[in-house]
């Protein structure tokens, strides 16, 4: 804001004009006041004189030079003090915003400081002091305005109201003086299903009734000739008007594209996707593709065991009797077993229910993905710090000042510096992808991937200065970057696991994980979302992406027990003891001694929290009813 000077005097106070100038009419000594806006001085002739103390907003001019400094005055001084007016240029602006739907009026107005001496009392060091008072003006006018928009083309909406007021206003603001129609979005096509797509399974048993999971566990089915889906087509929107008068197209609504699977087929319009079969009906959908299929279920009738064989199959799987030690059972859809599975692996794209125990097994719900997305990040560390280094060492080669002579042997003592500068977090990023790809359970492990391992682990840990040329780097480059578009690809479906107890094994779910009967016993679950532990959890680890609910965590003999969570998570426990621990969003809290009913969740501001809670709202949670 540019600022500009007045100037206003006031008579000069001389020795002439201060006789009987002290208003009670006495000579006490040296003084100066200030009346009527005249500056007066009165000492003796032999001294001392008074002293005036300027002031911002004040000019004190002595003898035809301007004071800066408290300043002693005579009565044979030409004493002359000025006002200083003050005014402050106005500004104003017009934009449009940027979806062209406003124009804004922004204006600060000219200010005028107006400044007046008060009367002071008669002091020895009389500090002058000034009263200011402030007068605003409009910074434009109506015309300027006029021309404004003109200028930047401002012809639809004009409120002309708004445009006075801002053309009158004496403050500073900001006034919409034009508004524009926004475009109305169109509606976006969709495909209905007209099925349930939540393959859940079932909820438990009341507390004093027996679970029966042949009879309470229910799957979605569809007969020959259902209607499976229908797509509905899109509908375009309203175009709307800028403040300029241009046309604002609306985005274009987006539109599905339904297909059918294997057991089902298209209408002629492309409009319903017709079952062809009995059977579960499933839906995906990829982008803008929505696929529709019904999966039939295969019913083994005993056991699966050597005389069955492994039983690998794409859609549902019903095996009424046990999965025995050694055999697998692969699963496109959901995995329901009468007994109970020992030694074995049980895998399934859909929910895993398992009316018995599960005794030194591997139980997956839902595919890999929770494996996989846990390793993505080492995997894209790999990828993207090979392909740098990669670059480094081309750059180095091919540098005038470089000596090839010096590595007649390979290109290893160039990997070996570079791994000790600036890419040592490689070396560390494989070694904890190894331990990653070691944890995934027997059958998981992706054809070549432990290879892959291995020359990772050989290029970068063990033995860098082997390294002969840059197509070996190149190479591992190359790989590194196919695992993390294959990890990152992986499609994930929300799977439950079920079960009545868990003994040294494994249990792996997108969705969640319940255990209904006596509890687990050194045994690891993973879960995408909940897990629920009725009886006891002793020995091992549970990690949840959603709330964790156990009865009874750790023993009294102090075996090593861990809950990991999510921050967004809620961990209820009815009896913790010594030696296990609950970490909840990186927060850990460790039983040093026997706690009863134990809640723990993270505050809004990050704080670990507990309290205590109830016997019946603990089995209100066990048993699901929340």
């Amino acid at each position: 804001m540019k600022y500009k000077e007045t100037i206003r005097g006031s008579p000069a106070a001389t020795a002439s004009t201060v006789d009987n100038a002290f208003p009670d009419g006495e000579s006490v000594g040296p003084y100066a006041f200030v009346k009527q806006g005249r500056l007066v001085v009165w000492h003796r002739p032999e001294g001392p004189y008074p002293v005036v103390v300027p002031c911002p907003g004040v000019r004190l001019i002595v003898n035809g030079r301007e004071c800066t400094q408290p300043t002693p005055v005579s009565m044979k001084d030409t004493v002359r003090v000025e006002t200083v007016e003050e005014r402050r240029e106005g500004s104003w602006s017009v934009s449009v915003s940027s979806d062209g739907l406003q124009a804004i009026l922004r204006t600060r107005p000219a200010v005028v400081v107006h400044r007046e001496l008060p009367d002071l009392p008669p002091a020895r060091v009389l500090q002058l002091k000034v009263v200011e008072r402030e007068e605003r003006f409009p910074p434009l006018t109506k015309d300027e305005l006029l021309g404004e928009l003109s200028r930047l083309g401002i012809n639809y909406g004009v409120d002309w109201e708004a445009c006075s007021r801002g053309v009158a206003s004496c403050a500073e603001e900001e006034v919409v003086i034009a508004r524009g129609i926004p475009a109305e979005a169109g509606k976006d096509g969709r495909v209905e299903l007209l099925f349930s797509s939540i393959s859940k399974v079932p909820v438990l048993a009341e507390e004093d009734e027996a679970v029966d999971f042949r009879e309470r566990y229910v799957f979605t089915s569809v007969e020959a000739g259902d209607v499976l889906a229908v797509k509905h087509p899109p509908e375009p929107g309203r175009p709307g008007t800028s403040v300029k008068g241009e046309v604002i197209v609306p985005p274009s609504p987006r539109d599905f594209i339904l297909s059918v699977g294997e057991g089902a087929v298209l209408t002629r319009d492309g409009e319903r996707a017709v079952a062809t079969r009995a059977g579960r009906p499933v839906a995906s959908r990829w982008r803008d593709l929505v696929r529709v299929s019904v999966l039939p279920e295969l019913v083994h009738a005993g056991d699966v065991d050597l005389a069955s064989g492994n039983i690998v199959f794409k859609g549902d799987i019903l095996i009424a009797g046990n999965v025995a030690e050694g055999m697998v059972v692969e699963a496109g859809g959901n995995v329901r077993v009468g007994g109970l599975v020992s030694g074995a692996r049980v895998q399934a794209t859909g929910s895993v229910v398992i009316r018995m125990n599960i005794l030194s097994s591997v139980v997956i719900a839902g595919g890999v993905p929770a494996f996989l997305q846990g390793m993505l990040p080492q995997v894209h560390t790999l990828a993207t710090g090979l392909q740098e280094m990669t670059m480094a060492i081309r750059q180095l080669l091919s540098h005038p000042a470089f000596k090839q002579g010096d590595l007649k042997r390979g290109i290893g003592p160039l990997v070996k510096l570079l791994l000790e500068g600036k890419f040592s977090h490689l070396p560390s990023a494989a070694n904890t992808f190894k331990k990653q790809v070691k944890t995934m359970p027997p059958g998981m492990v992706a054809e070549g991937l432990e290879e892959f391992v291995r020359e990772v682990e050989r290029a970068l840990v063990r033995s860098p200065l082997a390294v002969r040329d840059l197509r070996e780097l190149e190479t591992l480059a190359r790989r590194a970057g196919e695992w993390e578009q294959a990890f990152a690809s992986t499609p994930s479906t929300e799977s439950d696991v079920v079960a009545s107890s868990v003994h040294n094994s494994t249990v792996v779910a997108t969705g969640d994980v319940r255990v209904v009967g006596s509890g687990c016993y050194n045994s690891r679950i993973q879960a995408g979302k909940k897990v629920t532990v009725s009886g006891v959890f002793r020995g091992g680890e549970i990690q949840a992406g959603g709330d964790v609910h156990v009865g009874e965590l750790g023993s009294k003999s102090g075996a090593a027990t861990r809950v990991v969570t999510g921050p967004a998570a809620v961990v209820t426990v009815g009896c913790a003891f010594e030696n296990a621990s609950i970490a909840v969003g990186g927060l850990v809290y460790r039983f040093n001694r026997e706690e009863k009913g134990i809640r723990l969740w993270l505050d809004k501001e990050g704080n670990l929290r507990s309290k205590g809670i109830s016997t019946w709202e603990i089995t209100d949670l066990l048993q699901n009813r929340r």
